[in-house]
Formats: structure tokens, sequence, C-alpha cells
């Protein structure tokens, strides 16, 4: 009998609401593990699966969040594209309403961010590789003396070549065309 209930509970209809609940939380355990914080997958989940354009307002008050918390998260999607400000007639607040081409965030929004991340920490790995410690810092710093310098400098230039190539690849035509 117990096999019998399983296989009913399988087949019965699933409860709508409570499934779009579970996707939206499901979107900020992904954000959160990518660690964008969950408010952030929370919301652009919310938006996504809303068949019109919200308010802060009404963002605020199904996210259980305050006004202040998602106009703070609508401008982080904006900047990455996932979000728009849509006017309503009639309705001089702003409305918002989620960007349903995945490649047009990639492509417009992260990737552009990504790369300047990536640029920035190239950067640095090249500043490091030329600095050179002073004869003194190498006798009174502990952290150089505990650590031979070549392999510091063996684990920069690893570093160095992995920059290129994620530097290769994101600034590659070819991830422009896929999206």
């Amino acid at each position: 009998m117990p096999a019998r209930d399983a296989a009913s509970k399988l087949s019965a209809p699933l409860n709508w609401d409570r499934e779009v609940l579970r996707f939206i939380e499901a979107g900020g355990n992904t954000t959160h593990a990518f660690g964008l914080g969950r408010l952030i997958g929370r919301m652009f989940a919310l938006l996504y699966l809303s068949p019109h354009p919200l308010s802060l307002e009404e963002i605020a008050d199904k996210l259980d969040i305050s006004k202040a918390g998602a106009s703070t998260t609508v401008r982080q999607l904006e900047e990455w594209q996932a979000v728009r400000c849509t006017p309503v007639p009639g309705d001089r607040r702003d409305f918002y309403e989620a960007e349903t081409r995945f490649g047009i965030i990639l492509k417009k929004g992260l990737l552009p961010g990504l790369r300047k991340k990536i640029k920035s920490a190239g950067t640095q790995i090249e500043r490091s590789l030329e600095a050179r410690p002073a004869p003194e810092e190498q006798v009174v710093s502990g952290e150089i003396a505990s650590m031979d310098l070549r392999e510091i400098r063996k684990r920069l230039r690893a570093a160095k070549a992995l920059h290129q190539k994620l530097d290769n690849i994101l600034s590659s035509t070819l991830i422009e065309h896929f999206f």
C-alpha cells in the first residue's frame, strides 16, 4: 500500500504558488552559491516569472524586504542588463521586468564586468611580478623569509598564464556570436 501512495503523490498536480516560491528560493540559492547573494537571484526569479512589470513596492512586499533593499538590488540587476525599468501608463512609479533573453544578460551585462575584473587581476599580477623586495625586507619580513621568492614568482607566472587564457577566451569573437 505505501508504494501506491508514493505513486499517487508523484502523479498529483503540483501547487503553482508553492512551486513559484520554490523557484524564487532556488534562484536565491544559485546566486548565493556564486557569491552574489541570495536577494539578487530571488528578485530576478520573481521578475522572470511575473507576467507584468512590478513596482519596487510590489517587489519588496513579495520578497518581504525593505524598499531600500529592493532598490539597491534592482540597480545591480539593471547594471547587469538582467532587468529594465518599464513605464506603466498612468503611474509615475518605476516598474521593473526581467530580461528573458539570457544571452543579452551575459553579453551586455555579465561579460563586460567579468572582463574588467580579469583585466584588473592581470594588472596586479604584472605589478607583483615586477616588484623586487629590498634586501632588508628579505631579512625583516617573516613572509618573504618563510617562503622562497622563486616559488612565489613561479606561482605568479602560473597565475599570469591562466589570466592570459581567460582573457583570450573572454575576448574571443566566438563568445560574442554564441550569445
